[in-house]
């Protein structure tokens, strides 16, 4: 069957349409399948027990969301926090502070946890931070550089838009280890650490997919209605 010319050009359309919305579709359940696998590996490897990691250079990937124990003491001096981190509704900062570990001059950076911004913006919180050896348990993470910036200023004196571990090493001067501890011990300093799990999002992922499937099951129906509505019109 020929088509005509005014009827080519909607079906082009409609076909294009239906195929941008089922690789989106599909797009959105692949990401789902990575979160899944990604919390797999997450949930086996937080039944292991902890890894020390000492003043050695460690291997990043092979500690990723591994459970893991450091010693050594606060550099409070390099304490910055993270700006636009929302939590329960409330936007506030995640804590970066670097520890010294001991038996070197090696230094590990750890999230810490969150803590609110409170009303005045310019008035940073207080952060309690016990001095001396101390030793913080956690979950390591290697992070990526996955986020966009508009200009080339990440950071304002101490609140930072965006971190990674080599960002701060040339910040900080410090030789830093390879990964960051995301802390999970509570050590009484006031700050929360109801860390999300990395599964998070996947139901979401899903839920867009059925919708972009949704949209070109829309499509479709709409085009085989006035494409064939119109044959019939065109045969009376």
């Amino acid at each position: 069957m020929k088509l005509q010319t005014a009827q080519f050009w909607p079906t082009l359309a409609a076909f294009l349409v239906m195929a941008l919305t089922l690789s989106l579709g599909q797009w959105q359940l692949d990401r789902a399948g990575v979160k899944e696998a990604r919390a797999e590996q997450f949930a086996r490897l937080s039944r292991e027990p902890p890894i020390l990691i000492g003043a050695r250079k460690v291997e990043g990937e092979q500690l990723h969301y591994r459970r893991v124990v450091v010693r050594g003491e606060w550099l409070t001096d390099y304490l910055v926090f993270l700006d636009n981190q929302v939590l329960f509704g409330q936007v506030g900062y995640f804590v970066y502070m670097p520890l010294r570990l001991e038996g070197g001059d090696m230094c590990i950076l750890v999230n810490r946890g969150w803590v609110g911004a409170g009303n005045d913006r310019l008035r940073l919180p207080e952060i309690r931070t016990p001095g001396g050896s101390i030793e913080v348990g956690g979950t390591a993470q290697v992070p990526t550089a996955n986020f966009k910036e508009l200009g080339s200023a990440y950071r304002e004196g101490k609140i930072w838009e965006n971190l990674t571990v080599e960002r701060f090493a040339a910040w900080s001067g410090l030789k830093l280890q390879p990964i960051v501890i995301w802390q999970t011990d509570n050590i009484g300093d006031g700050l929360t650490r109801d860390w999300i799990s990395p599964s998070s999002g996947a139901d979401r992922n899903r839920a867009y997919a059925f919708q972009w499937f949704a949209l070109a099951g829309l499509t479709g129906l709409l085009w085989a209605y006035h494409f064939f509505k119109r044959k019939s019109a065109d045969v009376e």
